[in-house]
């Protein structure tokens, strides 16, 4: 008898299996469920920052945020978007830095008028030093530029009319690590020897471990602002990217919410 229950029970699984319309669809996830991280009980970390988005690169997960729906000046953050309008040129087109240029707000980059760089060259006191001078060159051979919905105003981020939420810059930023990584590998270099000059690189994060690269911002109306990129051990290696906008310390902030994420995970 108790054979013949066994042998009913396992035809009736085996029917409900094969009926199509029983079996839920699931969505992939790149490890086995044993081994992958998940993130659970996130606890909201008492940051200065007005809002931030902190995601999963590889699957575009929000993690944890704050008013990421809130536009707010992004600042020099502006520069990652320049640069890559900048690569959809020919790197290694020539431009000639003007006085105009130089006239920018800031001295960062160290260029000079009449100084010749190509396109490429530019990237790095753009990235390294965030060089609005670099930036005013590049302007006169970039496209519009645009982050999500948002055309923005100038190519050094000084307008404080350049604006994103921090889910728009989540997205953009996310697209930009899979189509251009090439600037995130400038923007993690400690410094570039150049022709004329050394740029050295001045990210508050650069130094942070796990750190893959970002681009950090300030301007009085829009504090401090970042968009950075981190390996993450506590999560087995997944890429986490942290947006934080209109910071007091952005370096503090990321470690608190670094630390958020660390503290929620567990084994699943």
């Amino acid at each position: 008898m108790k054979r013949l229950l066994v042998a009913f029970f396992l035809l009736a699984a085996l029917v409900v299996v094969s009926d199509p319309s029983k079996i839920k669809a699931s969505t992939p996830v790149p490890l086995a469920a044993a081994e992958r991280a998940v993130v659970t009980k996130m606890v909201t970390p008492a940051v200065s920052a007005k809002a931030y988005t902190v995601f999963d690169v590889t699957t575009g997960e929000i993690l944890l945020s704050k008013d990421a729906d809130e536009e707010l000046p992004i600042a020099s953050v502006t520069k990652l978007f320049t640069a890559a309008a900048a690569l959809e040129l020919s790197p290694d087109e020539e431009v000639v830095v003007s006085a105009a240029d130089v006239a920018t707000e800031g001295r960062a980059g160290k260029l000079e008028a009449g100084d010749e760089y190509s396109v490429h060259e530019l990237l790095f006191p753009l990235l390294l030093e965030s060089s609005n001078d670099a930036a005013a060159a590049l302007s006169r051979v970039t496209g519009p530029i645009a982050v999500g919905s948002h055309s923005l105003a100038d190519t050094s981020g000084l307008s404080d009319a350049n604006i994103a939420s921090a889910r728009e810059l989540a997205t953009a930023v996310r697209e930009l690590y899979f189509t251009k990584p090439h600037l995130f590998d400038i923007t993690k270099l400690s410094q570039k020897v150049g022709e004329y000059t050394g740029w050295i690189n001045n990210s508050p994060v650069r130094d942070l471990p796990g750190y893959q690269g970002g681009k950090h911002g300030y301007t009085v109306a829009a504090g401090r602002t970042l968009a950075a990129i981190f390996s993450e051990d506590a999560l087995q290696g997944r890429t986490v990217g942290y947006i934080v906008l209109g910071s007091d310390d952005v370096r503090s902030d990321v470690e608190l919410l670094r630390a958020s994420v660390e503290e929620a995970v567990r084994l699943q």
